[in-house]
């Protein structure tokens, strides 16, 4: 099996540790690969996309990033259906965006949603 080397800060190695410790991995290289597992089958099911796609957005960012958040939403308003904002704890928000359009704008806004250093999560759901 080929190896590979990753820096990582402190805080996320911790993170790292207990999680693998209360999931019952073996120790950090069964964790970090169970989570590229998740990472890349995320990624090919929203390549698989076709078609009109009805789903949901959700991502979380910095409060001091709203300003990036509203010309992000203003991008795709042609294809967000309902936003719903939350104010969440510890100057962080929560974005939730009901999609409904061709599967392409699906992809792009998940594409830069993601891509967004300010974008500390991001998740699409389809049903």
């Amino acid at each position: 099996m080929p190896i590979i080397s990753v820096s990582l800060p402190e805080k996320v190695l911790h993170d790292i540790d207990k999680l693998a410790g209360r999931l019952g991995f073996s120790g950090r290289s069964d964790a970090v690969r169970a989570g590229i597992r998740s990472l890349v089958s995320e990624n090919t099911d929203v390549e698989k996309l076709s078609g009109r796609v009805k789903s949901v957005l959700l991502f979380v960012h910095n409060e001091d990033a709203e300003h990036k958040a509203t010309s992000f939403k203003h991008s795709f308003e042609d294809i967000i259906a309902t936003q719903i904002h939350s104010n969440l704890e510890k100057g962080k928000c929560l974005e939730i965006f009901v999609l409904d359009g061709r599967a392409e704008r699906v992809k792009e806004i998940v594409k830069q949603a993601k891509s967004n250093r300010k974008v500390e999560y991001a998740k699409l759901v389809v049903p």
